[in-house]
C-alpha cells in the first residue's frame, strides 16, 4: 500500500498541470449537471409551495360576454363540496400606463374592485410584510411579475389611462398574484380602493366584468363537477375558463428549458472529461511504460498499479466535486432568483431545495470517474516486462506507429511539394490519431453549444419575425379592445375603409368549443374545453400559419393545435365535434398548427361557422390591419390611438411580441453565455493539455528540426495551424450540430407547451462568429502548450 501511495503521488507531482486540467474539467462538470438538477427542483416546489400557500385556483372563470349569469354560476360552485372559491370579482379593464416618464401602451390591466378578506382561494402574499385589508384610497396593490417588469417600487405613482384622462395612483403594496402574476405576461390585475373604483373607473362607458377562481381538494375530480354543472343547466358554460396548466404553464417553461439544455450539456462536458482522463492515463502509461515494465519485473503486480491511478483520481474527483457542488449552489441561486422572481414579494433569498439530489449527482460522477479510470488504467495489466524495457510502448503499437507513418496514402501526398510547416502540422495530428480525433470532438460540440445558445436567444429576443411559426398572426398592426362598453366596431371600420394606407383587415374574437366523451377514443372519458379562434376575415392574408394542411375557409372547416390533433389521434381530413354555445357542429380538420399561446389547445374557425352557431356573434376582441407600406406603420399606430383610445390599445406586432418576450430572452442570456463560457474554457484546457503530452511525446523530433535551423516560432506556428484546421472542421460540423440537431432535444421540452418544431431565426454572421470563438480557443490553447519548445534547447529535446 505504501507503494501504490507512493507512486500516485509522485504522478501527481510529475504532471500537475494535466492533472490540475483534470480536476478543473470534472468539477465544471458536476457545476453544470448539479445546477440544472437544482434549478429544475426548485422551479417546480416554489410554484407548488406558493400555490398551496395561497390555496391557488386551479381554474379562473372570466364573464366578459354576457352569455352566463355569473352571479348564478358562482352560486353554484359555492354550495358544491370538497372545492373552495374566491370571492367574485368584479373589474373593468384598461390599457396601458405612463410610470416614470415612460408611455406603456401594450399592458393590459384588470382593475379590480377589492373585496373585504377573508379569501378562502388566491390569497394574495404581500412585500410589505403587512396584511392590510384594503388598498387605501388613492393607492393600488400590483403584482410582482409587472413591478419586475417596470421596476416599480412602492411608493411609486403610476399614471393609468381611464378613457380620455388619466388615473394617477399610488402603489401601496406588491402582491404575489399566482394565477395573473407569471413572468413574460402582458396581463394583470391592479387592485384597487372600492370607492376608487366606484367613482374613477366604474363611471366609465361600458359595463362591469365578474371573474372567480376554483380549488379543487382533487383537481383531478374537475371534470366531474362540469358534467354535473352541464346536466343541471339548460345552458352550458360559454364564457372564459381558464385551467391550471395555463396558470402554471410560463411559471416553469424557461427553467425548464434552461435545465434540460444544462443537464444535456453537462453530460456531453462530462463525457469529454471522462474522455480525457482516459486519455491522459494512456498517455501516463505510455510515458512510463518503460517504468511500470521495470517495477512489474520487481514484482508489483498488476491489481497494485492500477490502484495507483485510482488513488490519484480520487482524491482529484474529491477535490473537484466538492467545490463543484457548493458553486452549483451559488451559481444556481441567481438563476432561480431571475426566472421566478414573480413568485417571491420580500426580495429574501429563496429557500433552497434539490441539495440532496445535486449531492447524489456528485456520487454518481465520482463513481463515473473511478470507473473510467480503472477501465483505462486496466490497460497497465497487459504492459509485457522485456518489451517495456525495449521499446517504451508494446511491441504492436510500435509497428502500428510505424506502419501508419509509412503507409502509401502519405506516400501518395507527396510531402516533398509542401512547405516544411504545413509538413510538420500535418504529421503531428496524424501520428497523434487520438488526440486529433478528441480535439475535433471537442471543438464539434463546443462549437454546438455556443451556436445553440447564440440561435435560440436570437430566435426568442426576435420573435415578431416568425410570429407565425410560434401561432401567432403576422399582420403589421393589432387593434385590442379593452373597453368593450365604449367600443363601435362599426365606427372603426368606418375609419380604416376610408385609409388608402390600409391594405386588409381582420377582425377575431374567441369562444370555447367543448369535444364530448362520446366523440374522444381510447381511455379519454372527460369533456375537453379548447380556445376556439374566430376570424371574419382571411387567416392566410393575415398570415396564420398551419405545419401541415391549409387554413379554414369554409364554414364547416377547422385548423387545429398539435396537442389536440395529438390527445385524440385526428388528422388531415378527419372529422371533429365541438359543442359551441350549446349546439354540436361537426367540423372537417383542413390544418394543424402550433401554437404557444393556450399550449395549442386550440381551433381555428371562420366567422361563417360563429354565425351558423349564433346569428348575432359580434363579440370582437382585436382588429389585425395590414398597410401598404411598412413605413406607414407607426404614423397609423398613432393616429388610431388619439382617435380610439377610449376603447382600444393599437400597438405594433412587434411591440405586442416583444412585451412579451423580451423578458423571456433576457432570462435566457445569462445561463448561455454561463454555458458557452464553460465551454470555451474547457476547449482551451483540454487542447492545452492533449497538445503538451503530443509535445511531450515529440520532444526529440523537436528537438532535431531545431537542430537544423527551424526556429521555435515556425514549429509552434506549424503546430499551431494543424490545430487550427482541425478545429474549423470541427466548428462547421458544430454548426450543422448546433442548427439541425441540438434543437430537435430542445422540441421534446417544448412539445408539451404547444411547440414541436422550433422556428429558429439563422443570422449567419452571429453563427459563424460564434463558431469561431472555440477554433480561437484551441489556436491559443495549442500556442501556450508549445512555449516549452521555445524554453528548450535542442540538446535538451532530443535527451527528453
Amino acid at each position: 500500500m505504501a507503494i501504490m501511495w507512493r507512486l500516485s503521488l509522485s504522478y501527481l507531482r510529475q504532471n500537475k498541470t494535466q492533472n490540475g486540467f483534470s480536476t478543473l474539467l470534472i468539477l465544471l462538470s458536476t457545476l453544470l449537471v448539479a445546477t440544472a438538477v437544482i434549478i429544475l427542483a426548485n422551479t417546480g416546489n416554489l410554484f407548488k409551495e406558493m400555490h398551496d400557500r395561497t390555496h391557488g385556483s386551479h381554474q379562473i372563470l372570466s364573464f366578459e360576454k354576457n352569455l352566463n349569469d355569473p352571479e348564478a354560476v358562482y352560486r353554484w360552485w359555492q354550495a358544491q363540496e370538497h372545492l373552495d372559491v374566491s370571492p367574485l370579482l368584479q373589474y373593468r379593464t384598461l390599457s396601458g400606463i405612463t410610470f416614470d416618464g415612460l408611455d406603456i401602451p401594450n399592458l393590459y390591466l384588470y382593475m379590480i374592485d377589492t373585496p373585504a378578506p377573508p379569501w378562502d382561494v388566491d390569497q394574495l402574499v404581500f412585500a410589505s410584510g403587512l396584511q392590510p385589508t384594503l388598498p387605501e384610497q388613492g393607492s393600488v396593490w400590483i403584482p410582482t411579475s409587472m413591478a419586475n417588469s417596470y421596476h416599480i417600487a412602492i411608493g411609486d405613482t403610476i399614471s393609468f389611462r381611464a378613457g380620455s384622462t388619466n388615473l394617477n395612483l399610488t402603489v401601496s403594496n406588491i402582491v404575489v398574484d399566482v394565477p395573473y402574476g407569471a413572468p413574460f405576461t402582458n396581463t394583470a390585475r391592479v387592485w384597487m380602493n372600492p370607492t376608487d373604483y366606484q367613482h374613477d373607473v366604474q363611471v366609465l362607458a361600458g359595463n362591469d366584468n365578474y371573474m372567480f377562481g376554483i380549488h379543487f381538494d382533487d383537481y383531478s375530480t374537475n371534470s366531474r363537477y362540469w358534467e354535473k354543472y352541464n346536466l343541471e343547466h339548460d345552458v352550458p358554460f360559454l364564457e372564459t375558463k381558464m385551467e391550471f396548466e395555463s396558470i402554471s404553464s410560463f411559471y416553469l417553461i424557461i427553467n425548464q428549458i434552461i435545465g434540460f439544455i444544462m443537464i444535456f450539456l453537462g453530460v456531453v462536458m462530462l463525457v469529454i472529461a471522462l474522455v480525457t482522463i482516459g486519455f491522459t492515463i494512456s498517455d501516463a502509461i505510455l510515458a512510463n511504460y518503460r517504468t511500470i515494465g521495470i517495477l512489474k519485473s520487481l514484482g508489483l503486480t498488476s491489481h497494485k498499479m492500477i490502484g495507483t491511478y485510482v488513488i490519484q483520481y480520487a482524491m482529484l474527483s474529491l477535490v473537484a466535486i466538492l467545490p463543484g457542488l457548493m458553486l452549483s449552489i451559488w451559481i444556481s441561486k441567481p438563476l432561480i432568483s431571475i426566472s421566478v422572481s414573480s413568485l417571491r414579494a420580500d426580495g429574501g433569498d429563496i429557500p433552497m431545495q434539490g441539495i440532496g439530489a445535486a449531492l447524489l449527482v456528485g456520487a454518481l460522477l465520482f463513481a463515473m470517474v473511478i470507473l473510467f479510470v480503472i477501465l483505462y488504467a486496466n490497460k497497465a495489466r497487459h504492459i509485457e516486462p522485456v518489451q517495456a524495457i525495449r521499446y517504451g510502448m508494446s511491441e504492436a503499437d510500435h509497428i502500428r506507429t510505424a506502419h501508419r507513418m509509412n503507409t502509401p496514402f502519405f506516400h501518395s501526398i507527396g510531402f516533398s511539394r509542401y512547405p516544411v510547416s504545413v509538413v510538420i502540422a500535418f504529421r503531428n495530428l496524424m501520428k497523434n490519431i487520438r488526440s486529433s480525433a478528441l480535439i475535433l470532438l471537442l471543438t464539434m460540440m463546443a462549437s454546438a453549444v455556443l451556436v445553440l445558445g447564440y440561435v435560440v436567444v436570437t430566435s426568442v429576443s426576435g420573435i415578431y419575425q416568425t410570429a407565425a411559426k410560434w401561432g401567432y398572426d403576422n399582420a403589421n398592426i393589432a387593434a385590442v379592445v379593452v373597453n368593450k362598453g365604449s367600443f363601435s366596431r362599426e365606427q372603426l371600420e368606418q375609419v380604416l375603409d376610408q385609409d388608402p394606407r390600409i391594405q386588409n383587415v381582420g377582425w377575431q374574437g374567441n369562444t370555447s368549443g367543448v369535444i364530448h366523451p362520446d366523440t374522444l377514443v381510447d381511455t379519454q372519458s372527460q369533456s375537453i374545453s379548447l380556445f376556439l379562434s374566430v376570424l371574419d376575415g382571411s387567416y392566410d392574408e393575415l398570415g396564420f400559419e398551419n405545419l401541415r394542411g391549409a387554413n379554414p375557409r369554409l364554414e364547416n372547416e377547422i385548423s387545429i393545435g398539435v396537442n389536440i390533433a395529438r390527445t385524440y389521434h385526428k388528422d388531415l381530413g378527419d372529422l371533429i365535434e365541438l359543442n359551441i354555445e350549446g349546439q354540436k357542429r361537426t367540423f372537417v380538420i383542413t390544418g394543424i398548427y402550433q401554437a404557444i399561446a393556450n399550449m395549442s389547445v386550440s381551433g381555428r374557425i371562420t366567422m361563417d361557422a360563429m354565425h351558423s352557431v349564433n346569428s348575432n356573434y359580434n363579440d370582437v376582441d382585436v382588429a389585425f390591419i395590414n398597410v401598404n407600406d411598412s413605413v406607414q406603420v407607426e404614423p397609423v399606430v398613432h393616429e388610431l390611438n388619439e382617435q380610439f383610445k377610449d376603447s382600444t390599445s393599437v400597438v405594433t406586432q412587434k411591440t405586442l411580441l416583444d412585451s412579451v418576450y423580451a423578458e423571456a430572452a433576457g432570462i435566457l442570456v445569462y445561463p448561455m453565455a454561463l454555458i458557452g463560457l464553460l465551454f470555451i474554457l474547457v476547449t482551451f484546457i483540454i487542447i492545452f493539455s492533449t497538445c503538451r503530452i503530443s509535445i511531450r511525446k515529440e520532444s526529440r523530433t523537436y528537438g532535431i528540426y531545431k537542430s537544423i535551423g527551424l526556429t521555435s516560432n515556425q514549429i509552434r506556428c506549424s503546430i499551431a495551424m494543424g490545430i487550427v484546421v482541425l478545429s474549423f472542421i470541427g466548428a462547421l460540423l458544430g454548426i450543422v450540430i448546433g442548427i439541425y440537431v441540438l434543437p430537435v432535444l430542445l422540441e421534446l421540452v417544448l412539445s408539451g407547451y404547444g411547440i414541436v418544431e422550433l422556428p429558429l431565426i439563422l443570422n449567419w454572421a452571429g453563427i459563424l462568429l460564434f463558431a469561431c470563438l472555440t477554433a480561437l480557443a484551441a489556436a491559443y490553447g495549442s500556442w501556450v502548450s508549445s512555449r516549452v519548445i521555445r524554453n528548450s534547447s535542442p540538446r535538451n529535446l532530443v535527451i527528453e
